[in-house]
């Protein structure tokens, strides 16, 4: 069994909290290790991570479910933008929150991210004052060089509403928003083949997933997000999940990661960037994989 409440977390923005489940077993004593979990590009926690933190928690592990300031239920304006940095101090945040609770065990922390999120987990198992227990980066974003420009409506598209959006940023006045997914030739942050219908798939709801995003990503995603840079510096059991069909976050570079960490484990799956969600093909080999990586690393 496993209670589920929402709870509310003071960001490092005054006046502004991060939005949280709290999953605990009742079956096992506290303090029980927990695992932080966000997600990836334009999502927020209604988008398929209740389904992984209730299979953790069934089996003794406590989860903290959040969502980004500027995202989801958590307080925040901008809306629906992202500030690469800023996502990555809100799991610090939760992470010190989840050590002040008696309820949890501060030296059994792990770390779980999805996409863009998972490579918010491989710069941050790189960062030995988080010492985290261990971390888990499924179909992680590794990165990618700023794009060539490139005389083509969609690139150009995208540059200028990039640019208008910063300059909105700059002057407070409301974001430029693009889709955050489309199909294939309209424009949009991601436009892979099949990308929107599985984004759409892991909502229960339409309202679930509000499809926009501030447009300034076509600039802060490759210049401020770095997943790689500091590799070298992850001490700490981490497991990686490549999609050999994925074709958001090609598995080449989480497979080329995987060899550049020496503590880490990569599990192969055959399907789709969403396809390790529930309901989808990739759902068992999946949630199987991470509960025996728990379970080696974290034992309850």
């Amino acid at each position: 069994m496993t209670t589920q409440t929402s709870i509310s977390i003071p960001s490092l923005t005054p006046g502004w909290n991060i939005d949280a489940w709290e999953y605990l077993p009742t079956e096992s004593r506290a303090p029980h290790p927990v695992i932080v979990m966000g997600h990836g590009l334009g999502c927020n926690k209604l988008l398929g991570l209740a389904a992984y933190a209730e299979e953790f928690c069934a089996a003794g592990y406590a989860c903290l479910v959040f969502d980004y300031r500027r995202w989801g239920a958590s307080d925040g304006t901008r809306r629906n933008s992202v500030y690469v940095s800023e996502q990555q101090d809100d799991y610090r945040t939760v992470i010190k929150y989840a050590r002040q609770q008696a309820r949890y065990d501060a030296q059994r922390v792990v770390i779980w991210g999805f996409s863009f999120a998972g490579g918010h987990i491989l710069t941050l198992a790189s960062d030995p004052a988080l010492n985290v227990a261990a971390s888990m980066a499924h179909n992680p974003y590794c990165g990618r060089p700023f794009p060539p420009f490139q005389f083509n409506r969609r690139y150009i598209s995208l540059f200028v509403l990039g640019l208008l959006d910063l300059l909105a940023d700059f002057l407070h006045l409301p974001p430029v928003y693009i889709p955050t997914v489309a199909p294939p030739g309209v424009l949009a942050a991601i436009s892979a083949p099949g990308a929107l219908a599985a984004f759409v798939g892991v909502a229960k709801h339409p309202s679930d997933f509000p499809n926009q995003i501030g447009a300034s990503i076509f600039f802060r995603a490759p210049l401020h997000h770095r997943p790689r840079e500091a590799l070298h510096r992850i001490r700490r059991p981490i497991l990686l999940t490549a999609a050999k069909g994925d074709r958001i976050c090609p598995p080449a570079p989480v497979v080329e990661t995987s060899r550049a960490v020496a503590t880490a484990e990569l599990v192969e799956v055959s399907g789709d960037h969403f396809d390790i969600f529930k309901g989808n093909v990739d759902w068992e080999q999946a949630i199987a994989t991470q509960l025996a990586f728990l379970r080696k690393h974290v034992p309850v």
